[in-house]
């Protein structure tokens, strides 16, 4: 396995305080590849930025701590060592900048393959900055291996289904969060991107103010529409011209345009944010997207997985979305810039889907005990794609946000929450000089302050999404033959029945897995023999799905052979169990 460089951090700019492993070192090199594979609306200049607290200090343990990709594989070998029996781990694909992104796989040997078994995916850290999913996904993998042969439930799981875990989809972008730690970049490097009318993500940026962060300016000009909030006078808003307000401020990021053309700067528009990058509802010729559809290996190699990999049966990601804390609307709208597609492609969950994430939302209230406004996926992102286009239950999270709070917008929530944890997500608007400009002030809220918690608060947090991931992997559906029975008619002739049945939660199709045809129907058939003959029924039926809890069907044959002749009924349903046998004896 690739080893480690655990090196403190070397020359400026310092990543944050918390950030295990901060070398800006050559990432290992891929031992392997699991296979060969090469994913929105660009963060407008006013977009608010956040950041972590810098007065905390650094904690110990892969739990507790922020993981460059160093520290990441060395958590992921440190895992896999420790659960050689229950866990592998191997090179999904490689990035550009020659970082593997690993996939460990979890299970206990058995009768089964652990590619048959039904299996729960979870993926991490597909927005570069958002590094606690990575936390979260591997405290989660922990969580599970750690509580078998000692939790029942845990147990059980691995014995009978399969756990993904892709800690770190955004290996080079993630990296950017300790290479560049005074500025938000959720988006990933690109090299072949176009720089358009922002500064590419090389040149982004300067701190006039020497705080230590790229944030916001605020400027007076004619043409400002913002003014300060009479609520809150560190927060702007826009000027209600109907009732006689008049703009003062206009806002940009803190820095100067590289070319001196233009004082006022755009944010970078060079990378390319992974979970803006997938197929549904992907906006061409946006900023960050990339150029198509899963242009990146990283994206192209996790959606050929999932198309793949036909045994996953459900998605939990932590991603900047939200369809937990709260079940989208039915009435959600397309988001601005796609483009209408085909009838037969829904916009909204679909009704026969929609009672099991209500259900599966409140369970992960309960269990997290987590709650709030959910947050509405973005185009192309990679948890609609699982939904619907893949077919498959798909839920997401970001790990960390707002909770139920009073405030009039979600920026004054934040600031309220802020102050109630003691934490410096903001800073007071501080007079600066700009080279252009002249006098300018600088503020706003700190670089992905709003984006990962504190230390403190990480441990919790990780814990509550462990248990709830093994509590969804405990539901996936799985199709069994739980009786069969043969009766005589006489002269050879023998009616044949079998009953297969899904006691699980989960249905072994979702609606939307039926609507978007991307599983294949339970298939049931009687192996050809040559003394067999079919007299009625087809050899080979088939089903759409099995609903879950109890859900069964039984399927008929009335065929003609020998007295003794062995009979090998198979069943097949590839995301509940794949292929299962049983002979029938003509008796």
């Amino acid at each position: 396995m690739p080893g480690t460089d655990a090196s403190a951090c070397r020359g400026a700019p310092c990543p944050p305080p918390w950030a295990a492993d901060t070398s800006n070192s050559a990432p290992p090199q891929p031992e392997s590849n699991r296979m060969s594979r090469r994913i929105g609306a660009a963060l407008l200049a006013a977009a608010v930025l956040w950041a972590a607290p810098p007065s905390l200090e650094a904690q110990t343990g892969p739990h507790d701590e922020y993981l460059n990709h160093n520290a990441l594989t060395s958590a992921v070998n440190d895992l896999v060592s420790r659960h050689g029996n229950l866990a592998s781990v191997e090179s999904l694909a490689s990035s550009r900048e020659g970082r593997d992104v690993w996939l460990l796989t979890l299970g206990a040997s058995g009768d089964r393959a652990l590619d048959e078994r039904p299996a729960l995916l979870l993926v991490a850290n597909l927005e570069a900055n958002r590094v606690a999913g990575s936390v979260a996904a591997l405290h989660a993998a922990e969580y599970i291996l750690e509580g078998y042969g000692s939790d029942d439930d845990l147990t059980r799981l691995l014995d009978e289904r399969t756990v993904y875990v892709i800690p770190r989809v955004n290996p080079d972008g993630a990296e950017r969060y300790w290479t560049r730690p005074d500025y938000e970049l959720p988006f990933g490097p690109h090299p072949d991107s176009p720089e358009r009318d922002g500064l590419n993500s090389t040149e982004i940026g300067a701190d006039l103010s020497g705080s230590g962060h790229v944030q916001l300016m605020r400027v007076e000009h004619p043409e400002g529409t913002l003014i300060p909030d009479p609520d809150e006078p560190r927060l702007l808003r826009e000027a209600d011209r109907a009732r006689a307000e008049r703009g003062l401020y206009k806002v940009m990021v803190e820095g100067i345009h590289p070319d001196s053309l233009d004082a006022y700067v755009a944010m970078g528009t060079d990378g390319v944010n992974l979970n803006r990058n997938f197929p549904h509802e992907f906006l061409y010729y946006q900023h960050h997207v990339g150029p198509h559809q899963v242009s990146e290996p990283e994206t192209r190699a996790l959606a050929d997985f999932m198309f793949e990999q036909v045994n996953i049966a459900a998605v939990f990601s932590f991603t900047a979305h939200d369809n937990l804390r709260s079940v989208p609307p039915r009435n959600r709208q397309v988001p601005d810039g796609v483009a209408p597609g085909p009838p037969s492609i829904p916009d909204n969950i679909l009704n026969g889907d929609r009672p099991y994430h209500e259900f599966i939302s409140e369970r992960f209230r309960e269990i997290t005990g987590l709650h709030g406004d959910g947050e509405p996926g973005e185009a192309g992102s990679f948890p609609q794609f699982a939904y619907f286009q893949v077919g498959i239950p798909s839920f997401t999270t970001p790990v960390w946000t707002l909770g139920e709070g009073e405030g009039d917008t979600r920026d004054h929530q934040w600031l309220a929450l802020f102050d109630e944890m003691g934490v410096e997500g903001f800073t007071d608007w501080t007079p600066a000089t700009h080279p252009q400009l002249g006098e300018v002030e600088v503020g706003g809220f700190l670089p992905n302050a709003r984006v990962n918690p504190p230390p403190a608060e990480i441990e919790q947090l990780a814990r509550g999404h462990a248990e709830f991931a093994a509590w969804l992997g405990q539901q996936l559906p799985e199709v069994e033959i739980v009786d069969t029975s043969i009766e005589p008619r006489g002269d050879g002739v023998w009616m044949i029945e079998a009953t297969i049945r899904n006691d699980q939660y989960l249905p072994t199709h979702f609606d939307m897995g039926v609507r978007v045809r991307t599983n294949r129907p339970i298939t049931v058939r009687l192996m050809p023999h040559d003394d067999l003959t079919v007299l009625t029924g087809n050899i080979q039926q088939q089903i759409q799905r099995l609903q879950g809890m109890g859900g069964q069907h039984t399927f008929q044959w009335l065929v003609a052979a020998p007295s003794g002749t062995d009979l090998v009924m198979e069943v097949f349903a590839e995301r509940a169990g794949g292929l299962q046998s049983t002979t029938l004896n003509l008796r």
